[in-house]
């Protein structure tokens, strides 16, 4: 019988741990709780050694924990109904006194770091950075899978939601529609505040919706995306409320090209500066660098935001299975912006979009 993907995790985990020299290794964010126990509620913390394997919640989970983490991981169960950190800190203290315990510093606050270390003085807490970020970065079928139907749910409310817009209709009506359909599409719901922005205010790569009403002749940009078995999709789509004019086919022909070059660049082996340097190059040599802002993507997967990074300074080779978005944009003050965003697998070869809108009259202009 073959192991469980939690098995499998937490032998290599363990492998990073012992690498680093660390006797013990405490997880406290929860995505990275997640990926390793299957555990989805709010407040779970993880601590485990070569040979030890504690769990520590509260007492509303304690039939969820039981039911989650059922399996071939000998998870050691600990539920508390007042005062989790301190009952894990007595057992670190105990488990692990005089020994190097890593933590993650980045992602740890500072309070509970503290009373970490008043409560197991004898442990040698180290901060130790992306251990199980790492491993989350290369996907597994069945992690690409659930992105895929997280895409294919997001891609299904956008295109339901589409035909309601029309001249006079909010921002924020055109959110909540999306949010709407994506939950009765079966998702566990919008996998981060979905963006509407219109006009001059496309212009703005990260807009919250607001009370503005569409007018005619305006660009429509909308990021949003779907949580599916706890996986997320990330897709931006910018049109025309209309016909579009010179200018905005202009700007969108050649955010359409940077992604193209982008993705001609995305392969196993690549850095992700490598990528960003091919969709960057379009816009410079157009003189519209200082028009891109930001990156060209990042990883996706039980977060919006993770490993790798499409960027100037991402060094990382890229590996097969990780997958990333792709979303170049240009963005112009006062007169609005255009983003398209894809959710790519990256392979040995030809990278596979999972994204269903990606034949170039499925686009976005005009609506």
């Amino acid at each position: 019988m073959s192991e469980s993907p939690a098995a499998l995790r937490l032998a290599r985990a363990r492998s990073r741990m012992t690498e680093l020299g660390l006797s013990g290794f405490l997880v406290s964010h929860l995505p990275n709780v997640l990926y390793l126990t299957g555990f989805s509620g709010s407040n779970g913390w993880l601590l485990f050694g070569e040979s030890l394997t504690l769990f520590f919640t509260d007492g509303r989970y304690e039939r969820q924990a039981a039911e989650e983490l059922a399996g071939d991981v000998d998870f050691e169960v600990v539920i508390k109904r007042e005062g989790v950190l301190d009952e894990l800190a007595r057992r670190a203290d105990e488990a692990f006194g005089n020994r190097r315990v890593g933590f993650e510093g980045q992602r740890l606050v500072y309070g509970d770091w503290e009373r970490l270390g008043e409560k197991a003085q004898s442990v040698d807490w180290e901060s130790a950075k992306d251990i199980v970020e790492a491993l989350r970065a290369v996907k597994s079928d069945g992690e690409i899978a659930a992105i895929g139907r997280a895409v294919e749910i997001a891609t299904e409310a956008l295109r339901q939601t589409l035909p309601l817009v029309e001249p006079g209709v909010r921002e924020n009506d055109i959110s909540a529609e999306i949010d709407y359909r994506i939950s009765r599409l079966g998702a566990e719901g919008p996998a981060f505040e979905t963006i509407v922005a219109s006009g001059p205010r496309s212009a703005l790569p990260h807009a919250s919706a607001s009370e503005r009403a569409v007018k005619e002749g305006d660009l429509l940009l909308c990021d949003f995306g779907a949580r599916w078995q706890g996986y997320c999709s990330d897709l931006t789509r910018t049109f025309v409320v209309g016909e579009p004019d010179t200018r905005q086919e202009e700007v969108y022909r050649l955010v359409l090209a940077a992604r193209r070059q982008a993705l001609a660049a995305l392969q196993e082996g690549a850095s992700g500066a490598d990528v960003d340097s091919a969709s960057r190059g379009v816009f410079e040599r157009e003189d519209l660098a200082s028009n891109f802002p930001h990156s060209t993507g990042h990883g996706l997967g039980l977060e919006v935001h993770e490993a790798p990074r499409l960027s100037r300074r991402a060094d990382e080779r890229l590996q097969a299975n990780m997958v990333v978005t792709v979303e170049p944009g240009l963005y112009f003050p006062g007169w609005g912006g255009v983003r398209i965003e894809d959710d790519v697998v990256v392979t040995a070869g030809e990278p596979r979009v999972l994204t269903g809108l990606d034949r170039d009259e499925l686009l976005g202009l005009p609506l």
